[in-house]
């Protein structure tokens, strides 16, 4: 490759951007090239080097162990840590495919970074960012297992109620409780086996979603058309076990069961049990829950009530960030999950009406099928 075309490369690249081209010059005229044909390895993890590698041609697959981690194409570059520290490779690197590298070794580094000192400084600027960059990555996917885990918990919650009748039907069929009816004990059976099941399912397809995550791997998000009502009663219904609403009533309001949206059913089942799982926390016993649904501007609109305390307007502006919560057992990530679902996931709108004294009213949109 000729010399004006490295040179253009390297002054493409954020960390050697601020050599002038006639640094960049001399340099590339004593780095040497490196072809590699297809799947030979470039270094291994933990080799001991101090060269930095620009690829001209080509690509090279970068993984540790036997995990792919990156696969780098012209113009980009790795290995740049070794010329600034001398510790073994993070990773491994093989050819993809034919490929043409430039070799940029420790000492012509520090001699060419010599003739210009000034560079030192962007050249930390750079490393800074990228590390910036790096640790806010860090916290979303934090944040993000936080969500899901949070969720999780809302489920096995639901289970905990439906271990204590399992026991007590064992008891009543093993005839050691007079004070039940062998049909009650049944039905009671058929009951905690439908809410067992449905959680199962439910928390499998949550987990794969957090090991998808975890994994980075890029799955498409699947929407589609659905009658909103059944998901509805399905999550009251999964939510009967659940130990904050034991002792309340919760109470569908529908316009009519033909009403359709785009929607995920898990992740909207997830929404709803928040939302109505929010509102028993501040829900006196034997009190009542609303849930509405109804058209708005060509959209769904589904509201959760409650008759709580409402909310202090003080904390009104902080419901959907990190952390806030007012439960001594909550982590305030259940809102933020469902911002996320609903205004990121499904273009659609959450908002709460509140008024304090009297209670909340959370409202979310959905897209009616066109």
């Amino acid at each position: 490759m000729e010399n004006s075309l490295k040179i253009r490369l390297l002054k493409q690249t954020d960390l050697l951007s601020f050599f002038d081209e006639s640094t960049l010059a001399k340099l590339v005229e004593h780095c040497r090239e490196i072809s590699l044909s297809s799947k030979e390895v470039l270094f291994h993890e933990d080799d001991l080097e101090n060269a930095m590698y620009l690829i001209l041609e080509g690509e090279l697959e970068v993984f540790k162990g036997p995990k792919q981690i990156a696969v780098l194409g012209p113009g980009q570059y790795l290995g740049e840590m070794s010329l600034i520290e001398s510790k073994a490779r993070s990773a491994s690197a093989r050819a993809e495919q034919s490929t043409l590298l430039m070799e940029i070794n420790e000492e012509h580094f520090h001699t060419y970074l010599a003739s210009e000192p000034q560079a030192l400084l962007s050249i930390m600027r750079t490393l800074s960012g990228r590390v910036r960059n790096d640790l806010e990555t860090m916290i979303k996917d934090m944040r993000q297992l936080s969500i899901f885990t949070h969720d999780i918990r809302n489920y096995l919650s639901t289970l905990g109620l439906a271990e204590l009748i399992f026991e007590d039907t064992i008891e009543l069929l093993g005839g050691t409780n007079p004070n039940h009816k062998k049909r009650d004990g049944l039905e009671d059976m058929e009951k905690c086996q439908d809410v067992v099941q449905k959680v199962r399912v439910n928390l499998m397809e949550l987990l794969d979603s957090s090991l998808n995550h975890v994994k980075k791997i890029k799955t498409e998000y699947k929407k589609s058309k659905y009658p909103l009502l059944p998901v509805i009663e399905e999550t009251v219904a999964g939510l009967a076990t659940h130990p904050q609403l034991q002792n309340l009533t919760i109470n569908i309001l529908p316009q009519g069961d033909s009403l359709e949206a785009v929607f995920n059913p898990l992740d909207i089942q997830r929404v709803l049990q928040n939302l109505i799982i929010n509102a028993g926390y501040v829900t006196e016993e034997g009190g009542q829950i609303d849930v509405g649904l109804s058209r708005n501007d060509g959209d769904l609109k589904v509201s959760v009530t409650d008759k709580g305390c409402g909310i202090p307007e003080e904390v009104q502006g902080y419901l959907f960030k990190d952390s806030l919560t007012t439960k001594s057992d909550g982590n305030g990530l259940g809102l933020l999950s469902c911002k996320g679902i609903i205004e990121e996931n499904h273009q659609g709108k959450l908002w709460f009406e509140t008024e304090v004294g009297k209670g909340t009213t959370f409202h979310f949109t959905l897209p009616a099928p066109h």
